[in-house]
């Protein structure tokens, strides 16, 4: 039996979780297993660039991502989603929103 871990996760994600594996008749962290190590929820592009390093997954494009999270985890300054898809809903409208600005999260 392999050794389990507590990780924690906000009881909406847990319940989506929960019903989704239930769902495909797995427990949660057979899904979630599933899930991580399924390419083929990847188009077939996706899945090339993924598989040679390209694109979302090249060493530059990580290592932004990288820096992007250790500036956030040191600052704690982000945009809501509630707020960028609130600004997205205006793009092509003739009356677009300004980006919103980061805050303390």
């Amino acid at each position: 039996m392999n050794k389990m871990r507590k990780i924690e996760i906000d009881e909406k994600t847990a319940e989506l979780l929960q019903a989704r594996a239930a769902a495909r008749g797995l427990g949660v962290s057979e899904f979630i297993a599933d899930l991580v190590a399924n390419d083929e929820g990847l188009p077939p592009a996706l899945a090339k660039q993924r598989a040679l390093g390209q694109g979302a997954w090249s060493p530059e494009v990580l290592a932004e991502d990288a820096r992007r999270l250790a500036e956030f985890e040191r600052t704690r300054e982000g945009v809501p989603w509630e707020d960028i898809k609130r600004w997205m809903q205006t793009w092509g409208t003739g009356n677009e929103s300004p980006p919103p600005k980061p805050l303390k999260l």
